[in-house]
Parts: structure tokens; C-alpha cells; sequence
């Protein structure tokens, strides 16, 4: 799992995509064609879903407030958002891969 750490305030914090934050997103009404005509609104989800694997604790109105103090302080959210979008792909990608690598089921038809 590839992660992105950033420091607000002094305190380190890790982003990432897993599973169920994609499926957070998802529930959200995630639509990647989207992207361009709901950017704000996508930016606030990618950045609450990036904190929900290592950060469940908080609330999402508390991450919000963080990505807010992270520019304030002069961090690039951007960067943040971009390695989130990147990783969702990276995802989507690995579920339609049909690379011959992978281990193949044994279907039967009765």
C-alpha cells in the first residue's frame, strides 16, 4: 500500500487508499468522469477518504478542518489529492487487469 505523510501543526499524518476508504468514496457518489465539473467537492472526499485508513478517528469535519490548516501553513494539497486520485486508478486499473499472471478460477457449467 503506498502511502503520502505530511506534517500540520507538528503532528505526522499518512494518507492512503484502501478498500473500504474506496468504498467511502463510492457511497459518497464518487464519479471519476466527474472529476472536472465537481473539483472542490472531489477534493474535499479524496481528502477525508486518504485519512480514514490510518486516521479513523477522525470526524469528517475534523479532516476538513485539517486540509485547511494544511494551507494555511502553506502545504500543497494539491500534491495530496493528486497521489489519492492516482492511487484510485491504480486500484481501478488492478481490478480489470486481465494479465495472465493471475490465478485462474475453475467454472464449471452443470
Amino acid at each position: 500500500m503506498n502511502t503520502c505523510t505530511i506534517d500540520i501543526n507538528g503532528k505526522e499524518y499518512t494518507f492512503c487508499l484502501t478498500r473500504d476508504a474506496i468504498k467511502w468514496l463510492e457511497s459518497r457518489g464518487l464519479n471519476i468522469a466527474e472529476l472536472g465539473n465537481k473539483t472542490i467537492t472531489y477534493i474535499d472526499l479524496f481528502w477525508v477518504a486518504g485519512l480514514i485508513a490510518k486516521h479513523g478517528e477522525l470526524r469528517e469535519n475534523e479532516a476538513l478542518d485539517l486540509r485547511q490548516e494544511y494551507e494555511n501553513e502553506g502545504g500543497d494539497v494539491m500534491e495530496v489529492i493528486t497521489f489519492l486520485i492516482n492511487e484510485y486508478t491504480n486500484f481501478l486499473d488492478a481490478l480489470t487487469d486481465t494479465g495472465s499472471k493471475k490465478k485462474k478460477a475453475k467454472i464449471v457449467k452443470g
